[in-house]
């Protein structure tokens, strides 16, 4: 399993691959947006991203997002964040340069 955390004003997407991270709890704020992506939502999550149903501002509500991606073989979980990513690429110009970074290994 493998966390990745969001950021829309400041663009960029930290993977944490350790659920021990301390980061992970530092960047949870009340009403955090937390996406579940597994065998069982993958389909209507990126169907969520495509049809931008999860927006992103510069504001509290919208300036961010967790996405918890459980899949096995892991090998895979870090491809869904890329495939996120490219969705999110279309619709927010700012996302267009990000390359997802991983902060913390297992």
């Amino acid at each position: 399993m493998l966390y990745a955390y969001i950021n829309y004003p400041n663009p960029h997407i930290t993977i944490h691959k350790s659920s021990s991270c301390g980061n992970i709890q530092q960047q949870h704020k009340k009403s955090q947006r937390v996406v579940h992506l597994n065998s069982n939502t993958l389909s209507s999550e990126l169907l969520n991203f495509k049809e931008k149903h999860y927006k992103f501002g510069a504001n509290p509500e919208t300036n961010d997002m967790w996405l918890i991606v459980d899949f096995n073989p892991e090998e895979i979980e870090q491809g869904i964040v890329d495939d996120v990513l490219d969705l999110l690429k279309k619709h927010y110009s700012p996302f267009r340069k990000v390359t997802p970074k991983v902060h913390c290994e297992l």
